[in-house]
This record gives structure tokens, C-alpha cells and sequence, in this order.
């Protein structure tokens, strides 16, 4: 018989729980729990195994929207802890492995199939198989996942990208339209993040053509930072973009202006290029938790 995987995906807001087989998530075994209703992880954990998974599972892999240091982790907007000695003990010795919320998106790009991602730039060929990616997550922070595909197996490094200082460019281009009010957006997370985006919105007129105005702006900005990505990580099998601020700018009319800036020439003559997508398939970080190997 195969072995049963807890998948979960642990927001500040949110838990989807579900159970996956050889490496696939079981989509009807899905479930979205409100963690306000909780105590922990744990409350939530049992009370969906005591109707969906009754007799156990093999194993777990847990993606956490925070800071994962080996086998602890800690939710950035909740007061939830995770250690992975506790919750395997917890669990009757099945096996757990806690990764960054990031790194199971990383762990899901190469089996994200056409509808679950929207295609901004397209490959110039066939983009899929192994090499790099790079996941960008713009919500309530920012961070990447560089994420290597070879030999079938994902390997996603750990980096603190949001926390980089702003690229010269970015910083210039932002000081040409807002003046001395950019000196406040210092590191990537200021300016690509729930509160940079909404700090940037308020320079603009509070009306539609200012609406028009920042949205542009902005996606001018966002393809900046996204050229600096692509040389710094070469991710020719594409560039993935989660989180509510990039779906948001990227599903509106200045997605053209942001195509057009990233698509322009690079100064060195290499035919360096890379896809760009944005993730809209809310169950991706499950399908990452689902295919990782766990370590048992």
C-alpha cells in the first residue's frame, strides 16, 4: 500500500490541510481552516486527521509562511511554533519536515501545469524540464526562492532577499516621480510589500487617472526589480510570482506596461531571457509539500 502524506500550508490567516500519494496531492482530500479558531497547529491537525486520515499518516511536510530554522519554525503573523520532533512524536513517529511557504512553491513549479499559472511572458520554446527558477512572493513581505531542477529531484536554496537593499536603478527611477519620499523605501521589502505598495499609492491623486498613474508606475518599478532577478539568478525556466500585491498589479492594465520595460535588451550581449508567470493556483504551496522527499 502506498505511503499517506499530511500536506499543509500554514498561513498567518489560514490552514489548508490535505493528503497526498506519491508525490500528488489528493485534491477532494483539501480542506481550509481559519486559524482564529485554533490554539495551534496541532488543534487543527487533528481535528481534520479524525475525519479525513483517521488511521495516520506516514509522514508530514509542512509549509510555514515564516522563518524555518532546521526542525523549528515560527509563524511571522501568529504566535505558533512548530518543532518537527514534537509533531512526528505527536503523530506516532511519522516523519516531519517543516519548509518556508516560498520553498514549497519552489518544490511545486516544475508540476504546475498551464492552469494554474497566468503566462505574462511567454518562453520563447519549450521552458519546461530541468534548470533554474526563481519564485518571487510579494504580499505582506517579500522574499524569493531560487529553485533548481536536476535529475528529477527540487532543490530550493534559503535566502533573505527582501531584506537586500533597493538596486541603484529601482531607487532612481522611484526618486525621478516621488522626489525626497523615497529616501523612506530602503530595502526591497519597503518598496515590494503590502505597505510599500500602499505607501507608493499615496503619492498619487486619490481618482481613477491617479489609480492609472500608480499602476503603471509601479509595474515600471516591478520590472526593474525583476531584470536585476534574471541576472542574478538566471532563472531561464522562469520567474513565478505569488502573493496579493504581484497578482494584483500583474492582472491589471499596466501588466502591458510591465511586459514591455521587462522585454527590453539586457547590456550584455548573452540572449539572457526568462518566462514570467504568476501563480494563481492557491493550493500550490499543498502540491509542493506533496512532491518534496521528506527525509525519513
Amino acid at each position: 500500500m502506498t505511503r499517506l502524506r499530511l500536506a499543509a500550508d500554514v498561513g498567518g490567516t489560514n490552514t489548508r490541510l490535505g493528503l497526498a500519494r506519491d508525490g500528488v496531492l489528493l485534491a477532494d482530500t483539501v480542506q481550509s481552516f481559519r486559524n482564529e479558531a485554533f490554539s495551534g497547529f496541532t488543534a487543527v491537525l487533528d481535528q481534520y486527521l479524525q475525519k479525513a486520515a483517521s488511521g495516520g499518516v506516514a509522514e508530514v511536510a509542512i509549509a510555514i509562511a515564516g522563518p524555518v530554522t532546521g526542525a523549528t519554525a515560527r509563524l511571522t503573523n501568529r504566535d505558533w511554533h512548530f518543532d518537527a520532533a514534537a509533531l512526528s512524536r505527536h503523530l506516532d513517529g511519522a516523519p516531519v519536515h517543516l519548509l518556508n511557504d516560498l520553498a514549497a512553491l519552489g518544490q511545486a513549479c516544475p508540476h504546475l501545469g498551464a492552469e494554474c499559472l497566468d503566462t505574462v511572458i511567454a518562453p520563447a520554446d519549450d521552458a519546461g524540464g530541468d534548470g533554474q527558477r526563481l519564485v518571487a512572493g510579494i504580499g505582506t513581505g517579500f522574499n524569493l526562492s531560487p529553485v533548481l531542477h536536476a535529475g528529477g529531484r527540487v532543490q530550493c536554496l534559503n535566502v533573505e532577499y527582501g531584506h537586500v537593499s533597493l538596486p541603484l536603478d529601482v531607487a532612481e527611477h522611484l526618486r525621478s516621480r516621488i522626489g525626497d519620499a523615497a529616501a523612506e523605501f530602503r530595502t526591497v521589502e519597503h518598496l515590494f510589500s503590502g505597505r510599500g505598495y500602499a505607501a507608493v499609492r499615496a503619492q498619487f491623486a486619490d481618482d481613477d487617472a491617479g489609480t492609472q498613474a500608480f499602476q503603471g508606475f509601479y509595474a515600471e518599478l516591478l520590472s526593474l526589480l525583476a531584470r536585476n532577478l534574471v541576472l542574478a539568478f538566471l532563472p531561464a525556466q522562469g520567474i513565478y510570482f505569488a502573493g496579493a500585491v504581484a497578482r494584483s498589479l500583474l492582472a491589471s492594465p499596466a501588466r502591458q506596461v510591465f511586459a514591455e520595460a521587462f522585454r527590453q535588451p539586457f547590456a550584455l550581449d548573452t540572449g539572457i531571457e526568462a518566462p514570467v508567470y504568476v501563480i494563481l493556483d492557491d493550493a500550490a504551496a499543498l502540491k509542493g509539500c506533496a512532491a518534496v522527499t521528506v527525509n525519513r
